[in-house]
């Protein structure tokens, strides 16, 4: 993690060295995941590399730290590994010559980052939400400001709705995400307008934390009339997102934060939403996430609810039956939930048997691809891809694109 505070985990210096020491000189292996995840940031820093761009990047060139060795000295080339069939793409000129730019000069990137104060975490970190790893294509890197914390926390509810509320619908979302706080559930939202404003602001007066994953860069979070919720929800909770501080939102980054919001979330509640409403397309990740969906059926025939109804005749979502009912349904007694045992992540590193130490003794120096494993270990093909299901299954591996990264214990040190 990056940039927390006003010089960074580590101080300023030591923020920016490793990621330093890799432009200048040619990368060496075996790979230091400080160096790595520092190169990663740097990339996502750039405008049009998202997950398949930077994942192409690393399966390309062996580790993000060389591709932006490569690119220091133009050297990168356009040509990408695509997928896991070893496809191929090609970088887009405009996004080529952002990754040079980036390359040259990627400490000021970074402390550009601690200067705005956004902190950054990678799926080659062991604090990564792990909620986000439900997602097909988890982002590789998260840009946030206030507390990390509250992306771990045990109980987390979205509620969501139209920008159009009605003062009915603001009661209503205000009512549920003020009795959720004070029961130690985190509210989740997008910072929007309306239903979402709402219950942003009702966790806080509950005294409770709340979670805002935004749709643009931490430069311009949400809009200019949520300013004040902005700075209160620094106070006591945090905004993410996975575009760098000075992107600006679009029409396609919005669905984009939505599915953040719903693989944050143990349940969405959705407070009022038209039928065309955008709301309505976090209630269809929620259903297609498994995450349970519940709707406030609002008033009779109003429009504003519209869409809420249809999610209940669909029999795609239940009612919200009020705060006490909702925590017994989902089993929330008095006691949150544990956090993981560390004890038992060491457990299961040493229940690694020959072959799958020696896997993930490769996997843990930082991403590979199965060509790279083959090369650097003695299983046949079929049982190196068996290793990798088992450690999967096991949280000690993760895929991204062609790539297979190391998770859990496996991000600090070999086994």
């Amino acid at each position: 993690m990056l940039g927390v505070g006003s010089g960074g985990p580590l101080g300023p210096l030591r923020t920016v060295e490793p990621v330093l020491r890799a432009v200048r000189s040619e990368p060496a292996e075996p790979c230091h995941l400080a160096e790595e995840r520092q190169a990663w940031v740097v990339l996502a820093t750039v405008d049009g590399v998202g997950e398949r761009t930077l994942a192409g990047l690393v399966a390309t060139h062996g580790s993000a730290r060389r591709a932006l060795w490569l690119a220091a000295r133009g050297r990168l080339g356009r040509g990408l590994v695509a997928a896991v069939d070893q496809g191929r793409a090609a970088i887009p000129t405009a996004t080529l010559a952002g990754i040079e730019a980036a390359a040259r000069d990627p400490g000021q990137r970074l402390a550009s980052l601690v200067a705005a104060g956004v902190w950054t975490v990678t799926l080659l970190d062991p604090d990564y939400p792990r909620r986000l790893e439900t997602l097909d294509a988890p982002p590789p890197v998260l840009f946030g400001q206030g507390d990390v914390r509250a992306l771990g926390a045990a109980r987390t509810v979205a509620i969501v709705g139209t920008r159009r509320a009605s003062p009915a619908g603001r009661f209503e979302a205000s009512r549920a995400a003020a009795g959720l706080a004070s029961r130690g559930v985190t509210i989740v939202s997008g910072l929007a307008v309306g239903i979402d404003g709402a219950a942003h602001a009702a966790a806080l007066e509950a005294t409770g934390t709340t979670v805002a994953a935004i749709g643009s860069g931490h430069a311009r979070p949400g809009p200019a009339a949520h300013r004040w919720l902005v700075r209160r929800i620094l106070e006591r909770g945090t905004l993410i997102g996975e575009l760098p501080p000075a992107a600006r939102a679009t029409r396609g980054t919005y669905p984009r934060r939505n599915r953040l919001i719903v693989a944050l979330a143990d349940a969405v509640l959705v407070v009022e939403a038209p039928a065309r409403s955008g709301a309505l397309i976090t209630a269809h990740l929620a259903m297609e996430q498994s995450v349970p969906l519940y709707v406030a059926p609002g008033r009779e025939r109003s429009d504003l609810s519209e869409g809420c109804r249809s999610l209940l005749e669909e029999g795609s979502a239940r009612p919200f039956p009020g705060v006490d009912a909702f925590c017994s349904e989902l089993g929330w007694g008095s006691r949150e939930g544990a956090a993981p045992d560390g004890a038992a992540a060491v457990l299961t590193l040493l229940s690694l048997g020959g072959a799958e130490r020696e896997v993930a003794r490769v996997l843990s120096h930082g991403p590979v691809t199965m060509d790279e494993l083959l090369g650097t270990t003695r299983a046949a093909p079929g049982e190196v891809a068996a290793i990798l299901t088992l450690l999967q299954l096991r949280g000690l591996a993760r895929v991204m694109g062609p790539l297979y990264l190391p998770a859990g214990p496996l991000l600090t040190g070999a086994p």
